[in-house]
């Protein structure tokens, strides 16, 4: 082979990783190409999440239009068991995740204690808000607000609630209506539902727990955003309170969704902060680290807005998601956020909060 054509061939071999690094932010850093490269050599990404493949889809194309090479393959799970089926895997020679995506805020916040997760420092971090790295190796994918929801032809627009506070009055006022058809994820038999309700009755008090216990005995719990809003759309629920709002988004653009409504709640939007990390010891630790810092980054937040989520990056173009952080805040107040995140008391009072929320459904 003559030296011309050597020449060619390696500028050919090179121009993949030369090409990416001029599109690379400058405040990546010098040797980030050799991640890059190391990422060749592995076997995809596996990820463990709580979303489903409409939510994954922009984000997953996005990234593989920038990294061809890597084929990412994404697991729907309960927020719970996104945790247990790793828990259970590790250390095995079962094929398991390279990340973990969920709003099991306790069990992020259990990790972020014990170090269970590779503690990688993305050059991203230091253009988030602080809540984005909350522990060593967990980090912040979104912000998704819990909405209420309702079916619009069950009840008027005089009869739907603007927040928990006031859907509570119209119960008491009107049990005929809601008894027994209101729901919400049950934060005793549910990771997601305990994270949402311990930091909305944290930040409400006695005076939310009171609201709770008045219309306790009206609610049915559910463990997942889905049938909630498919028990709302065929009348068995008239309203759920504190759905996730990923679930209710994408269903009003579905046949049917024209008879659901949704409202951020005036009185307290919970802001769950969806954690995800990489697990020591994953098997693809290169690929995963760039799929991170993709899903953290100006690009990445804005495809995982039009994928149903919410975004947090402040640099996120408004007009190209449904809603941002922001946004959100402008149109509740942002002293109406719940920001519902990692707090340690999540593991420290799990117990008892479960008993109290148990007993608040039964008005006691």
């Amino acid at each position: 082979m003559t030296m011309v054509k050597t020449l060619a061939l390696a500028l050919a071999l090179g121009a993949p990783a030369a090409l990416h690094a001029q599109d690379l932010p400058d405040y990546y850093p010098a040797d980030y190409s050799a991640l890059v490269e190391a990422s060749r050599g592995e076997s995809g990404v596996m990820i463990y999440s709580n979303m489903a493949d409409n939510n994954w889809a922009p984000i997953l194309e996005g990234f593989r239009a920038k990294y061809p090479w890597i084929r990412v393959e994404t697991v729907d799970l309960g927020s719970g068991t996104v945790h247990s089926r790793w828990e259970a895997e590790k250390g095995s020679s079962t094929r398991t995740a390279d990340i973990l995506v969920s709003g099991a805020n306790d069990r992020w916040a259990s990790y972020g204690k014990e170090g269970l997760m590779e503690a990688y420092e993305s050059p991203e971090f230091a253009h988030l808000p602080d809540f984005a790295k909350p522990y060593p190796g967990v980090s912040v994918m979104s912000s998704d607000p819990l909405v209420i929801t309702y079916n619009a032809a069950l009840l008027s627009e005089d009869q739907r609630p603007t927040g928990f506070a006031s859907l509570a009055a119209a119960a008491v006022a009107d049990p005929g209506t809601f008894d027994g058809r209101i729901t919400t994820y049950d934060a005793a038999r549910n990771s997601f539902g305990l994270a949402a309700w311990w930091n909305y009755l944290d930040a409400k008090g006695e005076a939310g727990w009171t609201d709770l216990r008045a219309i306790g005995p009206m609610i049915r719990g559910e463990t997942s955003g889905g049938p909630m809003n498919e028990k709302i759309a065929t009348g068995e629920y008239v309203i759920g309170v504190a759905v996730s709002g990923i679930t209710i988004f994408p269903r009003l653009e579905q046949p049917g969704g024209e008879i659901l409504g949704f409202a951020f709640p005036d009185d307290g939007t919970i802001m769950m902060l969806r954690g995800m990390g990489i697990p020591k010891g994953a098997a693809n630790p290169n690929s995963a680290k760039l799929f991170l810092d993709y899903a953290l980054s100006t690009e990445g937040q804005t495809l995982i807005g039009k994928g149903g989520l919410v975004p947090y990056r402040e640099d996120v173009p408004e007009d190209q998601v449904r809603y941002t952080y922001q946004g959100i805040g402008e149109i509740v107040g942002a002293d109406n956020l719940v920001i519902a995140g990692f707090d340690e008391r999540l593991i420290s009072e799990a117990g008892a909060f479960s008993e109290k929320f148990t007993a608040a459904l039964s008005g006691k």
